[in-house]
């Protein structure tokens, strides 16, 4: 199913950052370093007075991966929307989607050392509308017994994520590090995008069986 396939790209997300940080030219640490660190384009302390130096050769490939990240959301919503029984919550989650990929789309088009406010915005609203997806579709697939497991997960994921999100914002970091409160917001949906293309590929859908979600 190519909704499936699309959105198990987005183990492209993972692999990207571990490349780019592979090729720093000085230490990366995920508990302390935000990811947005990787797609720096020029060496220095950052923020530029109270920030630790950041240096990515190969900013150029995280950049990318973000907004291909983007894409691959945005694709995946639009094959998978027709084979989904419409209702409002569809419309809800798919919309919330579409908006996620466009400020995944953002945050690679404007690195933070470019374009601080455009950048924080475009992560800031990706990062609530993705796991408010999660979240959404999490609640209205526990009413499925088919789909009650992963509907769970999905509760889980999008919960986990909406709250690391706020903790990020309010830098509260539990002792872990505000790069590891971060990485929790933004590994959720990934996360929950390879697994439910997993489960699509494992389970087809078509015009003849579509899923309900309401």
């Amino acid at each position: 199913m190519r909704a499936g396939v699309v959105w198990f790209c987005a183990v492209q997300f993972f692999i990207s950052q571990i490349i780019v940080e592979s090729r720093w030219t000085t230490a990366f640490s995920s508990a302390t370093n935000n990811i947005s660190d990787l797609g720096n384009t020029t060496c220095g302390n950052y923020p530029a007075i109270t920030g630790t130096f950041v240096c990515s050769p190969w900013y150029a490939l995280m950049n990318s991966s973000f907004a291909l990240q983007g894409i691959i959301i945005i694709a995946g919503s639009v094959l998978l929307r027709p084979l989904i029984e419409p209702s409002r919550i569809r419309s809800l989650i798919f919309w919330l989607l579409i908006v996620t990929g466009v400020g995944l789309i953002g945050v690679g088009a404007f690195p933070e050392d470019v374009n601080n406010l455009a950048h924080v915005i475009s992560a800031g609203v990706q990062f609530v509308t993705g796991n408010l997806a999660i979240l959404i579709f999490g609640v209205a697939a526990l009413r499925r017994r088919e789909a009650r497991l992963f509907g769970a997960a999905s509760v889980t994921l999008g919960a986990a994520g909406l709250a690391a999100t706020f903790m990020f914002a309010v830098r509260i970091d539990l002792g872990t590090g505000l790069g590891t409160i971060e990485r929790i917001a933004a590994y959720t949906l990934p996360t929950w995008l390879m697994t439910a293309g997993s489960l699509l590929l494992i389970h087809p859908l078509d015009r003849s069986r579509k899923l309900e979600l309401a």
